[in-house]
């Protein structure tokens, strides 16, 4: 049995590996994947109840994933759950799974493909259809994140912008933030990136937009934590802190679908705010740009 200060392979990886499992054990699985701090508490019996099993079912469902029992299974949630509040942690790990006889490259990619292959199992039709219909009606999208998440919230509010949509990004955090949050109304919703943490600026934001009652979408790996919060719709994320992928490859993915649904949506207008960008960035370069005219509707 792997020790789970030394294993590589993720929970999803473990559940993969496994096969086919029964209904049962596929429900207690799932519940896993999308509630490691609730399970991680969890007696045998309480997990049972939760995904309308049975002990006997959590017990063999953890055999069948490669822990020698449930306490074996709990403790790999408990370590998985305190690297992911660790990224110094994180990051040793990851440099140490690394042969130093190869590059880093192939290892990256594969860790990053095995990432990406989650996360359809994690995000059900219902929560994405949700997002997809909030940020279509909403008169303007706010995307917040605070570090590395900074960045994607400026690159999801621009492709919104550049699609027709009205957008902008907040990336403060302290008093900065107060006056970022005057600005949203109930014909508003807020998307928040939360990779890895969810620190207390995410939880104001979140709160501020159910007391004007604006929508509000949550991408986080910390679903439970994220379930606590006032986030309308949480869209999980994918473990990223067991392999060499970077966690911010998951939500940058998600997000870019989310502007093609809008842009599929909303074809012709988004096509046209794309031509009026081409039109400004000609008169700004005070040339033709090397463009090929689009075809006629």
């Amino acid at each position: 049995m792997d020790d789970v200060n030394t294993s590589s392979d993720t929970l999803a990886q473990r559940v993969h590996r496994a096969g086919p499992l029964a209904s049962g054990e596929r429900a207690v699985a799932e519940y896993l994947q999308r509630h490691p701090e609730e399970a991680a508490v969890s007696s045998a019996a309480k997990l049972g109840k939760a995904t309308g099993t049975s002990d006997a079912t959590v017990i063999r469902t953890a055999r069948k994933l490669g822990f020698a029992g449930l306490a074996d299974l709990k403790r790999s949630l408990v370590h998985h759950l305190a690297r992911r509040r660790d990224p110094a942690q994180v990051l040793d790990d990851r440099v140490q799974r690394l042969r130093p006889a190869h590059a880093a490259l192939h290892p990256v990619i594969d860790a990053g493909r095995g990432l990406l292959g989650e996360v359809p199992t994690l995000i059900d039709t219902t929560a994405w259809s949700r997002t997809v219909d909030v940020l279509s009606e909403a008169a303007h999208v706010w995307a917040y994140g605070i570090g590395p998440g900074a960045a994607l919230a400026d690159q999801f509010a621009l492709s919104l912008r550049r699609a027709g949509k009205a957008s902008d990004a907040w990336t403060a955090t302290g008093f900065r933030l107060a006056d970022d949050l005057l600005r949203l109304r109930s014909t508003h919703t807020v998307v928040v990136i939360a990779p890895l943490r969810l620190f207390r600026e995410i939880g104001i934001v979140l709160d501020h937009a159910h007391r004007v009652g604006a929508h509000s979408v949550l991408l986080t790996e910390a679903t439970d934590e994220g379930r606590e919060t006032r986030a309308e719709t949480v869209l999980p994320l994918p473990d990223s802190t067991e392999g060499a992928a970077n966690e911010l490859l998951a939500p940058l993915t998600i997000l870019h679908a989310l502007v093609l649904e809008l842009v599929t949506a909303h074809h012709s207008s988004a096509v046209d705010h794309y031509q009026q960008l081409n039109a400004l960035r000609t008169e700004i370069a005070g040339t033709e740009l090397d463009l090929s005219r689009l075809p006629e509707p």
